[in-house]
């Protein structure tokens, strides 16, 4: 069993082994998941099946290591077989575009919370900073959900506000800390019966977001798909700069999607 942050990384033998991935699958735990399975492959075994339908979430890195990888096993002649997999896993992959490059055996349809109420015409705010660097990914992504869930927003729409949200407090906590005690991450969600807009700020250096390269489904990266991932479940992502750091505002409509492919 192979443990890093919060996944779990289980291979069992069989016909064909199986890795079952349990916990948050992120840019911490790609390591785990590519010694599993470069393990099974140094014994000669191309075929391999996953288990994720225990994977509380999982974002792009994620979803970059496994195709990766099952696109490695192909060209060795074999195949990786999503046995079980999440909805949120399920949606991930088919909002990004690489839901074909697997063999999905099975759809594990996870149980919902109940949906709260929603006041129509309600205006809705939720606010919070914490310091950086921290691990406090999960909780942001609760809180938001949280806010989410309150709206009439479907489920899939709410799977891909947790991933646009998951995506840029990462992003946030890798490129955004210059080492300063005083560094902070600040999420500022305001919704109402049109829209929820989500804007988390963290002190990060200028960039240009169009220059960041669309993955290729041929040879998707493990890393820097976050970009890419927020635009694909969001209506609108926007990036500014000043001289204290960086906000980005992502926007999902209630209803039907109002997609914005320039942002």
């Amino acid at each position: 069993m192979l443990a890093l942050a919060n996944c779990i990384v289980t291979v069992q033998p069989g016909q064909p082994p199986l890795v079952t991935l349990t916990g948050e699958v992120n840019y911490e735990s790609t390591d785990s998941i590519k010694e599993a399975i470069e393990g099974l492959l140094h014994d000669g075994l191309t075929r391999i099946a996953m288990d994720c339908s225990s994977v509380d979430f999982i974002d792009s890195s994620g979803i970059g290591t496994i195709i990766r990888w099952a696109q490695k096993l192909r060209a060795a002649g074999g195949e990786l077989v999503l046995r079980s997999a999440t909805q949120q896993t399920v949606h991930a992959l088919q909002i990004s575009g690489f839901a074909d490059l697997l063999n999905i055996e099975h759809v594990y349809d996870s149980p919902r919370p109940e949906r709260k109420p929603c006041v129509s015409g309600l205006w809705q705010q939720v606010k919070f900073s914490i310091p950086l660097p921290a691990d406090k990914n999960g909780l942001i992504r609760q809180r938001v959900t949280e806010l989410a869930e309150s709206m009439p927003f479907s489920r899939y729409q709410i799977d891909d506000i947790r991933l646009a949200v998951g995506e840029a407090v990462s992003n946030a906590i890798r490129h955004g800390c210059n080492g300063g005690e005083s560094d902070r991450l600040s999420v500022n969600c305001t919704g109402d019966e049109e829209k929820l807009v989500i804007r988390v700020r963290y002190p990060g250096d200028k960039f240009d977001p169009d220059a960041v390269p669309i993955p290729d489904p041929c040879n998707p990266r493990e890393g820097g798909m976050g970009i890419y991932f927020m635009r694909a479940s969001m209506d609108s992502v926007d990036y500014t700069f000043d001289e204290t750091g960086t906000t980005v505002t992502m926007t999902k409509y209630i209803g039907a999607r109002i997609k914005n492919n320039g942002n």
